[in-house]
């Protein structure tokens, strides 16, 4: 088996989608991380990680437009099958989803803003790191790979298990500062307006919610982690 590098690898597709919270933990678990900005950084050579997250994307996975999508792929592939494990957040859920032979479909019921999870299967792994309410921003679904375990789920699949990896839609790491910034974006106005929300209401929820969310999001990265390194 190829050498761990015993670094957990981050990989982020834009400026106003960063770790967030997930940074924050990492640093003070003293855990070596590496950050890779898809749209200015070079992928690093493969090696075997302790662990990768994929973060969210406004591009689908659907329509592969950006010059990182496919080499991004490949390399994730690639991950999985030197036994990396995945942790993909929203589109690196669906990406991990694809990759494991599951599929990604537009949805009819786009998500944003705050949502409630409780799992399905309590005793499945991972499950009651994704209890909790939970910010959401997506407009594409999951089919589950096969032998994938499903942990939670509304209109959509809300996270999943298969194996060591673990996808969920919906986005621990953000900020209460990254939805504030997020609110004031025209295009993220107008996504909150197509499903009949208010920025004002996110905002006020965020206001309620995100020291709880945040302490969540911490469960969550050290349930992921210790099953990894299980």
């Amino acid at each position: 088996m190829m050498r761990n590098d015993g670094r957990v690898l981050v990989l982020q597709h834009q400026d106003d989608d960063p770790p967030g919270n997930l940074a924050l933990w990492l640093d003070d678990e003293g855990i070596d991380w590496q950050l890779v900005d898809l749209a200015a950084d070079e992928l690093p050579p493969l090696a075997r990680h302790r662990a990768l997250v994929v973060l969210g994307s406004r591009e689908s996975v659907l329509d592969p437009v950006e010059p990182w999508a496919l080499p991004e792929r490949a390399f994730v592939r690639a991950q999985t099958k030197m036994g990396t494990p995945v942790l993909g957040i929203c589109y690196g859920a669906q990406l991990l989803a694809q990759i494991l032979g599951g599929a990604v479909h537009r949805s009819s019921q786009p998500e944003h803003g705050w949502t409630e999870i409780t799992p399905v299967h309590p005793e499945a792994p991972f499950a009651e790191a994704v209890r909790g309410c939970w910010f959401e921003w997506h407009e594409d679904g999951i089919s589950l790979p096969p032998h994938a375990t499903l942990i939670a789920e509304n209109q959509h699949v809300q996270a999943f298990g298969h194996g060591r990896h673990l996808g969920v839609q919906f986005h621990p790491e953000i900020t209460s500062g990254l939805i504030h910034a997020w609110m004031v974006s025209e295009r993220r106005q107008r996504k909150v307006a197509k499903v009949g929300g208010r920025p004002e209401q996110i905002l006020e929820a965020t206001h309620t919610l995100h020291r709880s969310a945040e302490q969540a999001a911490r469960r969550l990265y050290r349930a992921f982690l210790d099953g990894a390194d299980g």
